[in-house]
């Protein structure tokens, strides 16, 4: 692929708003790691780094809530039974993280200094943590749904029919396959995601040098398929 061809892409990608957030994503993860392995003096611009590159992405998800609730209030028009409740409570519960978030914007960009911004953010930090949680049952129960055997076809009907039910069945075949391996991904991802506020609020034991890694992980597998719908355009 000619260099100029790369540069484009990337240009597209990080023109994007979902792309760009995803590569300051990468680049905090990645100071963060740094930081977590080097030194108190050699660590302190990582973390400075990683601290302003986490506020430049709070700037592109703020008021973000409000196409999560869009998305709870959706959720029992396109879904039914035990998934909807689900949905409902994954997509209400990053709302509140997004709405929680957005009111500690003052004091994270020192504007306005509050004594209870703190205590919010880990309150904001547990509803992400819920709605991760979901996330991954939800993922949980697709591929149940997806684990049931294909219907086979009868060699007693006519060559042209079996050809057809076989080529049907085939894509049929393809389809849970492609499902199925979404669903892992996004279990995978959000599993990864899961230690991020599972650390900050203390429910979860983990190193910042091992969270940061599982961002990276995490970030990788879902900017993959930003770059896809960036580019298929």
């Amino acid at each position: 692929m000619p260099a100029a061809n790369v540069a484009t892409k990337v240009s597209r990608f990080v023109g994007d708003a979902a792309g760009l957030e995803k590569t300051l994503r990468l680049l905090q993860s990645f100071s963060q790691v740094i930081a977590a392995n080097s030194l108190p003096a050699a660590a302190a611009p990582w973390l400075q780094a990683r601290s302003q590159l986490a506020l430049g992405r709070r700037y592109l998800r703020f008021l973000k809530f409000t196409d999560a609730f869009a998305l709870a209030f959706g959720a029992f028009s396109s879904h039914s039974g035990i998934v909807a409740v689900l949905e409902f409570g994954k997509w209400s519960c990053m709302g509140m993280f997004l709405l929680l978030e957005s009111c500690t914007m003052l004091d994270v960009m020192g504007v306005y200094h509050a004594s209870w911004a703190a205590g919010l953010f880990v309150e904001a930090m547990k509803f992400w943590f819920y709605s991760l949680s979901l996330g991954i049952l939800l993922a949980l129960m697709e591929l149940w749904g997806l684990s049931g055997k294909e219907p086979v076809v009868s060699t007693g009907s006519k060559e042209k029919v079996v050809e057809k039910a076989a080529q049907a069945q085939e894509a049929r075949a393809m389809e849970r396959t492609s499902k199925r391996r979404n669903a892992v991904k996004k279990m995978v991802i959000d599993g990864c995601d899961l230690f991020i506020p599972g650390s900050i609020t203390g429910w979860l034991v983990i190193s910042s040098s091992n969270v940061g890694l599982l961002c990276v992980v995490s970030t990788l597998l879902a900017g993959s398929d930003t770059w896809d719908r960036i580019h298929s355009t």
